[in-house]
């Protein structure tokens, strides 16, 4: 890093974001995201290009209101996914914006339901840029916190009465996984809650459903859809007085929360689901 940094101006920005750090880390690191997030409404970005890894390179082509057609490029010196990026920022195509490389750091930090981001850069060589660059950087994050609001915030906490998450109920995780990785470029991982046995399915790092073993031999694949409720024990009372069965009767699961498995009177299987923490 410059010594010039820790004298010059900076821009120190904290912003909270209405999704988990994985998404917004996803959104801040991925290309076709980024063309539709990055600068603020003066400017626009027509290609974005990333190598993440330590010591790979990122560079943005943009059009400006002020400074015409401009580059931004840079090397990653640190990536924590989904917490932590540092990198440097150079300008190309315009003698005012040629200053030199400077640093960026942004932290994502979860704030129960929201990302905190703390957005610092660094070497900036003059109040001017520096408040130049502060709009640039609170416009581009106004830009982004809309993004993926119109997305989904990832919490899988919907509306009661809507469809919250999906579950592929299987017998061969390592068959199903390859299949819809391949078909539809989820990723897929491990569950985050200790001590279970669970795979998530994610897209650009929203999760998107789940992906578990039948606890009882000869049950064959299938998808259960899961509807929230404000209170699975009476939804699935209220569902049986209507013709419905219950197939698994209402069970807690630590830190995520209660549910019960049911069949409406024509046999669809579908599951009611009550989350620990609202939205």
């Amino acid at each position: 890093m410059s010594s010039k940094t820790a004298t010059t101006p900076k821009v120190k920005i904290k912003r909270l974001i209405k999704a988990p750090p994985e998404r917004v880390f996803a959104a801040w690191t991925t290309p076709d995201e980024i063309v539709k997030w990055f600068g603020p409404e003066t400017c626009r970005v027509t290609s974005a290009k990333i190598d993440l890894r330590v010591g790979g390179q990122y560079r943005f082509h943009v059009i400006s209101e002020m400074n015409g057609e401009l580059e931004v490029r840079g090397v990653y010196r640190e990536i924590k996914r989904p917490s932590k990026l540092v990198y440097t920022w150079n300008w190309k195509g315009s003698a005012e914006m040629e200053f030199g490389e400077t640093l960026v750091t942004v932290e994502f930090a979860d704030a129960e339901g929201f990302t905190e981001v703390l957005l610092t850069h660094e070497g900036l060589p003059d109040k001017k840029t520096r408040e130049s660059h502060s709009h640039g950087w609170n416009g581009t994050l106004d830009k982004l916190a809309k993004l993926v609001a119109a997305a989904g915030n990832g919490n899988n906490c919907p509306a009661v009465g809507s469809f919250s998450w999906n579950e592929l109920v299987t017998g061969d995780i390592a068959a199903s996984t390859s299949f819809y990785t391949k078909l539809f470029g989820w990723e897929a991982e491990a569950s985050p809650v200790p001590n279970m046995k669970y795979t998530v399915f994610k897209k650009d790092g929203v999760m998107v459903g789940g992906c578990i073993q039948p606890e009882m031999e000869n049950v064959p694949t299938h998808w259960v859809s899961y509807v929230r409720v404000e209170d699975v024990d009476a939804s699935a009372k209220k569902a049986t007085k209507l013709g419905g069965k219950v197939c698994v009767g209402a069970f807690d699961v630590p830190t995520v929360g209660r549910i019960a498995v049911m069949q409406d009177p024509q046999g669809a299987a579908f599951a009611l689901f009550k989350p620990v923490k609202s939205c």
